[in-house]
């Protein structure tokens, strides 16, 4: 279960296209779904997380060891709030700035 920290200052949500395509010799472009399933991604960033937020973050990305584990999460902005079984995708960026604080950056998509 996603950690108890302070929320991210932005969560961009992006819808991924299930779609493939193949193009035929003779121009024209067929289409079908790749997976039923429509899934999502989420991106989230923090600017001045506090110093004992970013280790929690940073010990919770350790314990599911990256993207290897996925966890519940509710997006604490959006429409829909029922949890979402997601995994870390890529990695978790912390830059530290004056005063104690992080800027933070993690992208997280629905399994």
């Amino acid at each position: 279960m996603w950690p108890n920290i302070q929320l991210p200052l932005t969560i961009s949500e992006t819808t991924i296209d299930p779609a493939i395509s193949s193009e035929m010799e003779d121009g024209i472009v067929v289409t079908r779904p790749r997976y039923t399933r429509i899934r999502r991604r989420w991106e989230l960033s923090w600017q001045n997380m506090i110093a004992a937020d970013y280790q929690t973050l940073r010990a919770f990305y350790n314990t599911q060891k990256g993207g290897s584990l996925s966890f519940l999460w509710g997006n604490p902005v959006g429409t829909d709030i029922s949890p979402v079984t997601v995994r870390f995708t890529g990695d978790l960026t912390g830059k530290a700035a004056p005063m104690g604080v992080y800027s933070v950056t993690l992208t997280l998509e629905e399994v």
